[in-house]
């Protein structure tokens, strides 16, 4: 693992130097980084806590091969870009930039920061067939810090209540009535019948209630003996 502040500052150093050399020298690269749901015209949201994979795309617009060897950045103050809060991690490639050739490669940014705007710079390590380092600016501006959002409705979270709700109310259950007192069911008897009250219960079920039946068939028919 190399120094974080060595790697940016012999970059930066390289830039200044870079600077009173003829333009000439410089590899014919052209660089843009796409942060994650930019909108165009507006500062880019980094998402404090978070991982936010930006794309940076290099552009060779000259005749030879070219290597990427590393990405370096740094967070700091919006009002003084010398003044950093803090350096990110470096990220090594060490992939070939084909001539009149485009590369994409990926870079994350994960720091946790209060919500407010910052100043981010971006630089890469380029290097040439005869192995010259050239330190490229990707980006150099301000960025905004915002706190993740947060869902109202954490269908897991929801989903652990009611399985713990369930288990209380089970041992609840249980416990219930395991000490409730055990109640016994009392079985009426019938008793038992005499037999006088038994005769009397039939000679009840064979009288017929007679209201129903007509006047001329309650009179026995009178029986008239024949004289001989």
């Amino acid at each position: 693992m190399f120094g974080l502040k060595q790697s940016l500052k012999a970059l930066l150093c390289g830039a200044i130097f870079l600077a009173s050399v003829s333009a000439q020298t410089l590899p014919n690269v052209a660089v843009n980084a796409d942060f994650p749901n930019a909108i165009a015209g507006l500062t880019p949201d980094l998402i404090s806590g978070e991982a936010n994979d930006l794309k940076v795309t290099f552009r060779n617009t000259g005749k030879t091969d070219l290597k990427v060897n590393l990405i370096v950045g740094s967070v700091v103050e919006m009002t003084d870009f010398s003044n950093v809060i803090r350096n990110l991690t470096a990220y090594r490639y060490g992939t070939t930039l084909k001539a009149d050739g485009t590369l994409i490669l990926p870079y994350t940014i994960k720091m946790e920061h209060a919500s407010r705007e910052v100043g981010l710079t971006l630089m890469a390590d380029i290097m040439d067939s005869s192995k010259n380092h050239f330190p490229v600016l990707i980006y150099n501006s301000t960025i905004n810090f915002t706190e993740p959002i947060q869902g109202w409705i954490d269908i897991q979270l929801i989903f652990l209540y009611v399985v713990i709700a369930g288990l209380f109310i089970a041992i609840g259950m249980f416990i219930k009535d395991a000490m409730a007192p055990e109640v016994k069911k009392s079985v009426k008897k019938t008793p038992s019948m005499t037999p006088e009250e038994r005769e009397a219960a039939l000679e009840k079920m064979k009288v017929l209630d007679e209201d129903w039946i007509p006047e001329h068939h309650k009179k026995s028919p009178r029986v008239t003996k024949r004289r001989s």
